[in-house]
């Protein structure tokens, strides 16, 4: 069973994909993608019931201003509220990752477990020029694509890489800059320990942003970790190896 809907969520328009039976994983998309960045991922754990959403500002809900992280935490219980599910397992990729977090600290009861995919809990600073750039209308919108693929899977130009290079020319500028903002001066390092459900961390060995050395320290910092670093990995893993992803979300199944 899949059912895809638009939706009223807190005052902005928004998609749900709510897909299979049983108990959810919730899965949260990075900027500046959207929830189709899960396909992969969804399409290799067959039988297990997922649901995706477009964040404020991305996919179905772009146009809509990116607020702080309580605000977007807000958001995904929001969503559990309308797919009728009291507590899930959270998976979060990149930016997604800080919004599990954020949800995980300020509404413990409705998180059964953390899955959090190349992500920070302490602040990156750099993103702030680029944030500038993209309100400038100066930023180059595909620099990242040298980051995130190899010369070779560039030179490729495969499914994966066309569909992201698309997503960064075609991403609401002012959602994106907003949410590099948030990745910017986001910081729950020092709450950590206040997480007591299960954590699966997940970093890529040569992730720029979100570098295996913090991951490691946000799985340190956590009561009820497991570590995994992937090597030969880039940023995007739930879109690069998907199938991996999957086998994480449902190993403690």
């Amino acid at each position: 069973m899949s059912r895809s809907f638009g939706v009223t969520v807190r005052g902005h328009r928004t998609r749900i994909v709510d897909a299979g039976r049983g108990e959810p994983v919730v899965l949260v998309h990075g900027t500046p993608l959207d929830l189709t960045s899960w396909d992969g991922v969804v399409a290799a754990v067959p039988g297990r019931r997922t649901v995706r959403y477009d964040v404020r500002g991305h996919g179905a809900a772009a146009g809509t201003p990116v607020p702080g992280p309580q605000e977007l935490a807000a958001d995904l219980v929001a969503v559990l509220d309308e797919v009728n599910v009291e507590a899930a397992h959270l998976v979060g990729h990149s930016w997604g990752g800080e919004i599990v977090l954020q949800t995980a600290l300020d509404h413990p009861q409705r998180v059964s477990r953390l899955s959090v995919v190349c992500s920070r809990a302490a602040p990156f600073p750099a993103f702030l020029d680029v944030a500038a750039g993209l309100r400038a209308g100066t930023a180059d919108r595909t620099v990242s694509l040298a980051r995130w693929f190899t010369a070779d899977e560039l030179a490729a130009d495969g499914p994966v890489v066309a569909a992201v290079r698309t997503r960064l020319e075609t991403a609401d500028a002012q959602a994106w800059a907003g949410a590099l903002d948030m990745i910017a001066g986001f910081d729950v390092m020092a709450a950590l320990p206040a997480i007591t459900v299960p954590v699966d961390v997940v970093a890529a060995e040569f992730d720029g942003v979100a570098v295996p050395g913090h991951m490691a320290a946000i799985a340190a910092a956590l009561p009820r970790s497991r570590y995994l670093m992937v090597t030969g990995a880039h940023h995007l893993l739930p879109m690069q190896e998907p199938g991996l992803v999957g086998g994480v979300l449902t190993a403690g199944d």
